[in-house]
């Protein structure tokens, strides 16, 4: 594993992971090529139906915790099994009310080196800025012609493949959508349920902060359903800055490669091969304001729709061979389809 550079990651960095320590090991090596003074460790636990889950998830928790880290190190292992949206929200509460912000990865979220440097000095820029709720680091890929000469853009929605944020906005989304997944560490038995998506007050996205038609329905569809597990963690908290107005930060490069598509994902099933992360130039060039950048917002909200609209879920259910899956998404991607699924969204 690399050695830490002489200058530390001041920046608290959160690893959220399971039971898969190839991707694991990778994601431990870029975070410690950063140098990082706090690193806060956020694993599940095995499952008991799964009977290779013990095993996977001690490798996991030895490849964390035997890492030459820099500083210091908390940890936060789940005994049982509580399944992912637990583990993420109990694991985030957690975190934030130790510390002001952080940087997040997920286990297969593999950041080039410049995604760290991007995130802190956005994080510092943006700080007293409550209207910007978070900094990501993938960018689905959407055209660079859309940030102009910009590094990055202010968009509504923004993917959480490595992303950042600050403690007063975490809590302020938990404040309107606290589950607390009561009783999950000491569930004993089948893989957890997770808790029903119930908020004190109704919360809606705002009929501005999104570009189209099919996106504003997709939102407000997630935002009535009470079944926890319909959506994940991440479209509770896309809701809560939608019904804000608030924004996100989206960067002109792509910043952190997904290496986790494929059957042993809880989301990304469908195998496919990952995008590549790439360098961000600096010094950065900001936005001359502070405002929604609707060309890329659209084109966001277009990918969203491919990967998590109702048609994409219903094949899902459908379609259950991972290559029958990828042979359609290679059809839909195709540039002539890509232009009529554009318009038919745009409505």
């Amino acid at each position: 594993m690399p050695e830490s550079p002489a200058l530390p990651l001041r920046t608290p960095v959160v690893i959220v992971a399971f039971n898969r320590p190839a991707v694991v090991r990778r994601t431990v090596e870029a975070v410690l090529a950063a140098g990082p003074e706090e690193v806060f460790l956020v694993v599940d636990g095995p499952r008991a139906t799964h009977p290779d889950d013990a095993a996977r998830c001690a490798e996991v928790r030895e490849l964390l915790t035997s890492a030459p880290w820099p500083g210091r190190v908390h940890t936060r292992f789940a005994e049982r099994n509580i399944g992912l949206e637990a583990n993420v929200e109990l694991g985030l509460d957690w975190v934030f009310s130790q510390v002001e912000r952080a940087i997040v990865l997920e286990d297969d979220c593999i950041p080039h080196p410049t995604f760290f440097d991007f995130c802190v000095e956005l994080l510092d820029r943006y700080a007293d800025k409550p209207r910007v709720w978070q900094v990501a680091g993938d960018n689905k890929g959407i055209p660079r012609a859309m940030f102009g000469d910009d590094s990055y853009a202010f968009t509504t929605w923004a993917s959480v493949w490595g992303w950042a944020t600050w403690a007063d906005r975490w809590k302020a989304h938990r404040a309107v959508f606290p589950r607390d997944h009561a009783g999950a560490e000491e569930r004993v038995g089948a893989t957890p349920r997770t808790a029903d998506a119930v908020r004190p007050v109704e919360v809606l996205p705002h009929p501005d902060a999104l570009v189209t038609e099919a996106a504003l329905r997709h939102f407000t569809q997630v935002a009535g359903d009470r079944d926890g597990d319909s959506r994940g963690w991440d479209h509770h908290w896309w809701v809560t800055i939608m019904s804000e107005r608030g924004l996100s930060i989206t960067p002109s490069l792509n910043l952190v490669e997904n290496d986790g598509f494929g059957p042993d994902a809880t989301h990304t099933h469908t195998a496919r091969e990952p995008m590549p992360a790439q360098a961000m130039p600096f010094p950065l060039v900001h936005p001359a304001s502070v405002a929604l950048n609707e060309k890329a917002e659209a084109e966001l909200e277009l990918v969203l729709l491919q990967i998590d609209g109702r048609l994409s879920r219903a094949v899902k259910r459908i379609i259950k061979p991972l290559w029958m899956r990828v042979l359609i998404g290679r059809v839909v991607r195709f540039r002539p389809v890509w232009a009529v699924v554009r318009r038919l969204v745009a409505r």
